[in-house]
C-alpha cells in the first residue's frame, strides 16, 4: 500500500480529536495542510520519511482550534487604540476626569477630529441609575465631537459637536430599530441606541487602508494567542474584508475569516424590496469572498445578519419579551417595582422576517439573527419554521445569537428546526446587584431561563459559542471557565438557575459545534483525516485541572494549515 507522506508528524502527545466519539490519540500527521492520518506514533511512522519533520508534544495536550462564531474583531481592534474605560463601573466625574487627561495627553487642534471612547460600561455607571448625557460632555475643555461606546455596543453618547455632525436635532424622524433619547422639549440629550448608535458608528471618518491594515494583523495576532483559527464576524464591511484579504493574498493571513452581511429593516420597507435587499446584499461584497484553493486561510461571506431586538438590560430593555418588563418608579435607595406596559422592541415585523429569511434562505445564505430575549427568539423560529417548509431540502444553517432569555418551549424548537444557538458563555458570571434587578426586572420565574446552556444542551441542541468581542474583553478561556462554573470568581455569586457544562460540552462548543453551525464542519472543528490541520498546543492537560484553573490555560503554539503562527 502506498501511503502520503506527511510534510509533520506531531507525537507523544494527548491530542483530543472532537470527533463523534471524542477520541483521544498520540499522533496526527499532516500533509500540506491537512491532515492525513491519526493514532500511535508506531502506526503513522508509514507516512513519514527523512524529509518529515517529527515534533515531539512531550505529552501536552492538544486541541482543534478554537472558532469564534460570532463576534466583531475589527471593532474589537479599533478599540484597543485610544481613550478606553477598561469596561469599569465609574461615576460621571471619572469618566469626565479620565476623557479629559486623554485629551491633554493627546491634545489635537481641530474642531472635526473624532475622539472615540471605548468601553463604557452604561448599565454599571456610578451611582446606580446615573443618566450621563451630552451636556456632561459639553463640559470638557474641547472641541472636539466625542462619541462613548457603550461596553454592550448597543449604545453611545454623543457631545453637541458630534450630534451637529451628525445631523441629529430635535426634527430627527424616531427610527423604528432604534432610540434617539431626548429631553420633554424633544431635543436630544445624546444617546443614541441600536441603529442609530450604529449609524453614527458607520458615519465616522474612514480609517486609512493601512490603519486598517495594522489593525487586521494585530488583531489576528492577539487571537491566534489565544488559540483562535477562525472567526465570524457578525456584522462586516468593506475595510475589513479588504484588509483580511489583503494579508490573504500576500500569504499572511492566519485566520479562517467567515462573514455575515447586515440586512436592515430600511433594506426592506415592505414585502416587494425582499428580493432586491437579499440581492443587494449578497452583491455588496462579493469581490471580497475569497476562497483559497488549498487549505489556507479564505475570507468567506456565507451569512446575512438581521438585529431583530436590542439588549435586555436597563435603562435600554429594548429585548423584545413575552410580556412587560417591570420597571422602577421608586429611586435607587428606595425601589418600587412595578408592571409597565413595555415589551421591548422587533425590528422587523413578523409579516417582513419570514419571507426575508426564506428569500435569504433560497439565495444560499446562513440568516444570523440578533436574538437577545424570548419574544425575538419566538419569532425568529416561527420564521425559521415557514423556511423549512418553503425548502425543506435546502442545506441552511439559520443561527440565532445571544439568547440570553429564554422561554421553556422553545428549546425543543431549536432541535426541530435545526437552529444553532450562538451563545457568550461569560454573560453567566453577574454580579449579585444585577442578578436582583434581573428578577425584579423581569420576575423570579422568567429569570429561570436566562443564560441557560446547559438547558439547550439537555435538549439536545447543537450549542455554538461566540465571545461578541468587544462587549467584553477578549479572553476565550476566561469565558470557557465561566461556562464550567457560571461565576466570575469564587467569591462571586453563582447564577444557580442552571448547571455548570463539563469540559467535553464547552469544547465542543468552541470546535467541532461552532463549525457545524458556520456549515464548515467538512473542513474544520475536529481532528479527523482530511480536514485541514487547525490545531492548538496547550501548557496544561484540561481534564486534569479545575474547572477554575481553566482560565489560565495559555497556548503554546497555534497550528493553521499545518503552520504554526505562535
Amino acid at each position: 500500500m502506498t501511503f502520503q507522506i506527511a510534510d509533520t508528524l506531531y507525537y507523544n502527545g494527548l491530542i483530543y480529536t472532537a470527533d463523534h466519539n471524542d477520541n483521544i490519540v498520540d499522533a496526527i500527521a499532516i500533509s500540506q495542510g491537512v491532515i492525513i492520518a491519526s493514532g500511535k506514533k508506531e502506526e503513522l511512522l508509514s507516512y513519514c520519511n527523512e524529509n518529515t519533520e517529527q515534533i515531539d508534544l512531550q505529552g501536552r495536550m492538544v486541541i482543534p482550534g478554537i472558532i469564534d462564531a460570532h463576534m466583531h474583531p475589527f471593532w474589537g481592534g479599533a478599540t484597543l487604540a485610544g481613550c478606553h474605560l477598561d469596561y469599569q463601573s465609574l461615576s460621571i466625574d471619572d469618566i469626565l476626569l479620565r476623557i479629559q487627561k486623554y485629551l491633554d495627553e493627546n491634545y489635537i487642534d481641530s474642531d472635526t477630529e473624532w475622539l472615540k471612547v471605548s468601553a463604557w460600561y452604561r448599565e454599571g455607571m456610578q451611582p446606580e441609575g446615573v443618566q450621563m448625557t451630552r451636556y456632561h460632555l459639553d463640559t470638557l475643555n474641547t472641541t472636539r465631537p466625542i462619541l462613548l461606546f457603550s461596553s454592550d455596543c448597543h449604545s453611545v453618547l454623543a457631545n453637541s459637536r458630534a450630534l451637529a455632525l451628525l445631523n441629529i436635532t430635535a426634527e430627527t424622524p424616531d427610527p423604528p430599530d432604534g432610540n434617539i433619547e431626548r429631553d420633554s422639549d424633544r431635543t436630544p440629550i445624546g444617546i443614541l441606541e441600536d441603529a442609530p448608535a450604529m449609524q453614527a458608528i458607520d458615519s465616522l471618518p474612514p480609517l486609512t487602508e493601512a490603519q486598517n491594515l495594522q489593525i487586521a494583523r494585530h488583531v489576528q495576532k492577539l487571537l491566534n494567542e489565544q488559540g483562535v483559527t477562525t472567526i465570524m464576524d457578525a456584522r462586516v464591511g468593506e475595510p475589513q474584508l479588504r484588509a483580511f484579504n489583503t494579508l490573504r493574498q500576500a500569504g499572511e493571513l492566519t485566520l479562517r475569516i467567515e462573514n455575515a452581511v447586515e440586512i436592515t429593516p430600511d433594506d426592506v420597507p415592505c414585502i416587494e424590496d425582499i428580493p432586491n435587499a437579499v440581492r443587494h446584499a449578497a452583491t455588496r461584497f462579493s469581490q471580497w469572498h475569497q476562497i483559497s484553493e488549498d487549505a489556507q486561510p479564505s475570507v468567506a461571506i456565507r451569512h446575512i445578519k438581521l438585529f431583530l431586538d436590542g439588549v435586555l438590560q436597563a435603562p435600554i430593555m429594548t429585548a423584545r419579551l413575552h410580556s412587560p418588563y417591570r420597571i422602577n418608579v421608586g429611586t435607587d435607595d428606595t425601589p418600587h417595582w412595578q408592571d409597565s406596559e413595555h415589551i421591548g422592541d422587533l425590528y422587523f415585523s413578523p409579516e417582513i422576517l419570514t419571507p426575508l429569511v426564506t428569500e435569504i434562505a433560497r439565495a444560499g445564505y446562513h440568516p444570523h439573527i440578533h436574538t437577545v430575549a424570548e419574544g425575538a427568539i419566538s419569532t425568529a423560529l416561527d420564521a425559521i419554521s415557514a423556511m423549512r417548509n418553503a425548502l425543506p431540502e435546502k442545506d441552511i444553517r439559520p443561527g440565532l445569537a445571544h439568547n440570553e432569555l429564554m422561554c421553556e418551549k422553545d428549546y425543543a424548537r431549536f432541535v426541530q428546526l435545526k437552529a444553532y444557538p450562538f451563545l457568550s458563555f461569560q454573560w453567566a458570571a453577574v454580579e449579585q446587584s444585577n442578578i436582583e434587578k434581573d428578577i425584579e426586572m423581569l420576575g423570579k420565574s422568567r429569570c429561570g431561563y436566562l443564560e441557560t446552556a446547559g438547558k439547550f444542551i439537555d435538549t439536545g441542541v447543537t450549542v455554538a459559542f461566540g465571545s461578541d468581542w468587544p462587549i467584553d474583553p477578549l479572553n476565550e478561556w476566561y469565558d470557557f471557565k465561566v461556562a464550567m462554573t457560571r461565576q466570575k470568581d469564587a467569591a462571586s455569586p453563582r447564577l444557580d438557575n442552571d448547571r455548570n457544562l463539563t469540559l467535553i460540552e464547552v469544547l465542543r462548543a468552541a470546535t467541532i459545534n461552532a463549525a457545524q453551525a458556520l456549515d464548515m464542519d467538512r473542513q474544520i472543528g475536529s481532528l479527523e483525516v482530511g480536514k485541514f490541520a487547525d490545531l492548538i498546543v496547550l501548557d496544561r492537560n484540561l481534564f486534569e485541572i479545575s474547572a477554575e484553573d481553566v482560565e489560565n490555560v495559555r497556548v503554546l503554539c497555534t497550528i493553521i494549515a499545518g503552520k504554526p503562527t505562535i
